[in-house]
Parts: structure tokens; C-alpha cells; sequence
């Protein structure tokens, strides 16, 4: 899972996929978004470098990450296929970006927007350049990547007491208004707890009754500090077999 949206554009040769992804990195560039892209090449042996190069000899010898840097470009040569999801955390770990366009990999579990006849299973967001509005897909997109701003924000821990079946549906709430962050129960403080390797949901009022009575607790015990200026407090808890 990567703090980016990440959204789809499929479809069969020649139905405007690539203008379509440039034309939403220049609006979505405009609107201060930062976008990285994925391009599917479905070509059995191709390669982005070329045979009898430097960085050719290096990978053909053995290397399994190549980096080709120059003063305005810096190009990573990976030798060997990447998972998708591999690729997306690698680029959300590099750039941190907003959005993720993703050209092609028709098969993988995200949203997509669908040009031509070409069949989804799931559906998509069909878009037909010659007859839609591009604005109602700049819009589409643009409110993906709010969601995944305010999912980014969220505890991610599905607990329901927020009214919502998971902490997407509140984002999504969050950012057409519904409802507000604040309406998060569980959202992350001063204390964290978990049982058995689960994390376990605290709203604001238990996390700070918690906090005050161990730091009540510990300041009392000898060879604490009691006049610094308050580090965090680890207790752990392990229960024996029987």
C-alpha cells in the first residue's frame, strides 16, 4: 500500500492512452500535483537500455541494480521483472508522489479509467475522448488523490466507530464533506497499544486517561527523572504459558 493514488489507464493500441496520461500530467502539474507514471511495455525481451553500453556490460556481468547518472537525469536499471506492487512502493519511497498513472497492466486491482471497447472485469471509468468531457476525468482523478491525502492521515485500522464501514469509505466521506477528521474515534496520540501483535483502537479520552495514570505510575518509581522534560514510556507485558 503506498500513501499515492494510483490509477489505471487501459485500453486496446492506438485508443489514446499515452495523450490521455499526458494530458492529465500537464493539468494535474498545474494544479501543484506531483505525478509519477508507470508504462506497461508487453514485449517479450525488451529493454530500455541498449546492447554494447556501459551499463549493458554492467548488468551482462552480473549486477542486478544498474544507475545511470548524468548532471539532468538519473535512470535506475533494475535486471529483472519487479512485482507491481514492488514498483509502486519503490516509487512512493523515492518521490513520495501524489499520483501514480499507470499505462496498461490491465490486470492489476486499481482504479481505471477505460478507453475503447476493451472488457474489465470490475468495470471502470469508461472515457471516450472524442465524445466525454476531459474535465469530468481531471475531476475524478483529482478527487482520488484527496482521498488518498486524507486515507494517508487516517489510522487505517478499520474499526468502525466512526460510522463508516472502513477508513477509506471516511476518507472518502471527508472529502465530499461529511465528515471531518475529527470524526475519527481512533486517531493517533500519545499512546498506542497492541494484543498478540494487533493493534487495538483508542479515541483521544482513553488514550489520555492511559498516558496520565502510567506517567503517574512511573514518576513515582525510584531512579525516574521527575524533572525531565518527559521521554516516551515503553512497557511490555508477557504473559507466561501455563
Amino acid at each position: 500500500m503506498t500513501n499515492a493514488a494510483t490509477i489505471g489507464v487501459v485500453g486496446y493500441h492506438n485508443t489514446g492512452k499515452t495523450t490521455l496520461i499526458c494530458k492529465l500530467i500537464e493539468r494535474l502539474t498545474e494544479r501543484g500535483y506531483s505525478v509519477s507514471t508507470i508504462k506497461n511495455i508487453p514485449k517479450d525481451g525488451f529493454s530500455m537500455d541498449v546492447e554494447g553500453t556501459d551499463t549493458w556490460r554492467h548488468g551482462k556481468s552480473g549486477a542486478g541494480l544498474v544507475v545511470a547518472s548524468t548532471s539532468g537525469e538519473t535512470t535506475f536499471i533494475v535486471k529483472n521483472g519487479m512485482p507491481f506492487e514492488d514498483i509502486l512502493r519503490t516509487m512512493d519511497n523515492m518521490t513520495s508522489p501524489d499520483v501514480i498513472l499507470v499505462e496498461g497492466h490491465k490486470t492489476e486491482d486499481i482504479p481505471k479509467i477505460v478507453l475503447g471497447d476493451i472488457e474489465m472485469d470490475g468495470g471502470g471509468r469508461r472515457y471516450d475522448p472524442d465524445a466525454d468531457d476531459f474535465e469530468d476525468i481531471l475531476d475524478y482523478v483529482t478527487e482520488a488523490i484527496e482521498i488518498a491525502r486524507v486515507y494517508a492521515k487516517l489510522p487505517k485500522m478499520d474499526c468502525g466507530k466512526c460510522g463508516c464501514d472502513d477508513c477509506m469509505e471516511m476518507a472518502e466521506a471527508i472529502v465530499r464533506g461529511e465528515k471531518t477528521i475529527a470524526d475519527c474515534v481512533v486517531q493517533e496520540g500519545l499512546v498506542s497499544v497492541t494484543v498478540g501483535g494487533e493493534a487495538i483502537p483508542m479515541g483521544p479520552f482513553v488514550q489520555d486517561i492511559v498516558s496520565k495514570t502510567i506517567s503517574g505510575m512511573v514518576s513515582s518509581l525510584k531512579g525516574v527523572d521527575r524533572e525531565g522534560t518527559g521521554a516516551d514510556i515503553i512497557i511490555e507485558i508477557k504473559h507466561a504459558e501455563k
